[in-house]
């Protein structure tokens, strides 16, 4: 069976106070009753000398009646139980009990042995030796010795007996009951005895109080709260009450539970966040995948196309070829006014007709995949091949192109296909944001740095806002509706100018329209040179 911490602690604080206070009143006892000994030793010496002054006056006159009378009289004194006055020698010559009187001590007894150990017994006891407990019957009893000795005015005295060469004329002994004494010292000892107990249960019970109090009620708070914590309801908490350690644990506990309850909370957000987040990649997966198939499709069209221009540009060549030949034909003959109306009808279809041939000629040369033609490449006219691609594109959309070319640009290193497809991109991409309104686009090129070019292209159209501009070179990004485009110009755009070493930016804002600039450098790096470019 599980202890709590209050029962352990309320425990061994309690065995500690039981032999503490057990030790203590031990202890005390002792003290009390060495204390009481030497206060009866002092007192039953001062009786002692009592005693022997009350006989004093007697002793001088030798009145053996008087002496008698005396000790009687003293004896009869509360808890004095024998006088005696025993002369050298041994005999008894006076005491209280008469059947005493002039027998002979005999000196082996205890109370004699303290001083007839010794050959020459002192003159003078010292205190310790004076007084002795003893045990008459089945009490105690404090004899008291005190030595008589002849002084001048005893030995001096014309009655006297004693010469003055005798210094001890015999000793006084007093003999006190100690059952007076044992029983105050019993009741002390058990008033002691009970105040200990006493002391020991109050200090328990407040001890026992307090770890409850102080420990077990704080600590179970603690342990119900975390159960609670483990069962998943976080919103537990524990009361912060003191500032001790169980106030400590108590804040470290809560702060832990808000933790937990805050960390919760973000990870359920974030799982929501993430089944929203895997629900919109995968429509822009599944928007991807049809318009990858777009692109298929359109490939292959364009194949078709590079095809069909082929097989056209045969016939117009030939429409051509026959159109000059009339016209030479009618400009050898006289001509009537019907005739001339006419050459200028042939002229307008071999012009018109060379014009188709151009323009076919371009697509077949931008259809044509080539890998790694880099060369010298006049910037200039790779933006004019670029507008003349996408003249008739513009003309539909009702957008103006100028252009702002720069005089003397340095050549570059670079593949000419892929700029001017990146150009077309770019300029596609502005008539169809500003298809139904109109507008102008505008291009400019101008020195870049160290040897290299700039190609700028802006219109003006609505422009972007900034959460659209900062997805608009990645891959299959479009805010077109689906069928009218794939998101994949501007990366494609991205990633012809990257391959060339060179960067693109973009300036745009609601209402101002889109600015492209291109720099590009001298040189491509070596490794685009040394490999095939793909568009």
């Amino acid at each position: 069976m599980r202890r709590s911490i209050a029962a352990k602690l309320s425990l061994i604080i309690s065995l500690s106070l039981v032999i503490i206070f057990g030790a203590t009143a031990f202890l005390n006892l002792k003290i009390q009753e060495r204390a009481g000994m030497r206060i009866l030793r002092l007192n039953g010496a001062q009786l002692a000398n009592l005693v022997a002054g009350a006989t004093r006056t007697a002793m001088l006159h030798n009145d053996r009646e008087q002496i008698q009378k005396t000790i009687d009289t003293l004896a009869r004194q509360r808890d004095i139980e024998r006088i005696r006055i025993i002369q050298k020698g041994g005999r008894i010559a006076y005491s209280t009990d008469p059947a005493e009187i002039g027998t002979i001590l005999d000196m082996r007894q205890e109370q004699c042995m303290s001083c007839h150990r010794r050959n020459n017994p002192p003159e003078r006891l010292p205190m310790e030796l004076r007084a002795r407990v003893v045990y008459r019957g089945n009490h105690r009893v404090l004899g008291i010795t005190q030595t008589i000795r002849n002084e001048p005015d005893c030995s001096n005295a014309s009655c006297h007996v004693h010469g003055p060469d005798e210094h001890l004329l015999g000793v006084l002994d007093v003999n006190l009951a100690l059952g007076p004494y044992d029983r105050a010292r019993r009741e002390s000892a058990a008033e002691l005895l009970v105040a200990s107990l006493l002391g020991i249960i109050l200090v328990v019970g407040i001890t026992v109080l307090a770890s409850q109090r102080m420990v077990h009620k704080p600590v179970r708070k603690l342990i119900r709260e975390t159960r609670k914590i483990a069962a998943g309801d976080l919103s537990a908490r524990v009361p912060e009450v003191s500032d001790d350690e169980i106030g400590v644990l108590a804040r470290t506990f809560n702060r832990m539970a808000r933790d937990l309850e805050v960390a919760r909370s973000e990870l359920l957000e974030w799982g929501r966040t993430l089944e929203d987040r895997v629900r919109q990649k995968t429509e822009e997966l599944q928007r991807a995948q049809y318009q990858i198939l777009q692109v298929e499709k359109m490939a292959s069209l364009g194949k078709l196309a590079a095809v069909v221009a082929h097989e056209i540009n045969n016939p117009l060549a030939s429409v051509v070829t026959y159109a000059k030949i009339l016209v030479r034909r009618l400009r050898s003959r006289e001509m009537t006014e019907e005739c001339r109306e006419n050459l200028e009808y042939l002229e307008a279809i071999s012009s018109e007709a060379t014009r188709c041939g151009e323009i076919v000629s371009q697509l077949l040369a931008f259809a044509r995949r080539r890998g790694g033609e880099f060369g010298p490449t006049d910037i200039n006219q790779v933006v004019e091949k670029s507008l003349f691609l996408v003249h008739h594109k513009l003309e539909l959309s009702n957008v103006e192109a100028r252009t702002n070319l720069a005089e003397n640009l340095p050549e570059i290193v670079a593949d000419s296909s892929q700029i001017q497809q990146a150009l077309m991109a770019l300029l596609i991409n502005a008539c169809q944001a500003m298809e139904g309104t109109g507008g102008e686009v505008r291009l400019t090129t101008r020195p870049g740095e160290a040897g290299g070019v700039e190609v700028e292209v802006a219109d003006t159209g609505p422009g972007m806002p900034p959460e659209v501009a900062q997805h608009a070179f990645e891959p299959f990004f479009t805010t077109k509706e689906q069928g009218e485009g794939i998101g994949l110009g501007l990366s494609v755009v991205y990633g012809i100018v990257e391959r060339h070493g060179g960067t693109i930016q973009l300036d745009t804002a609601i209402g101002k329209g889109c600015r492209f600039t291109i720099s590009l450098p001298k040189l491509p790096p070596q490794n685009d040179q040394d490999q095939e470019v793909g568009t």
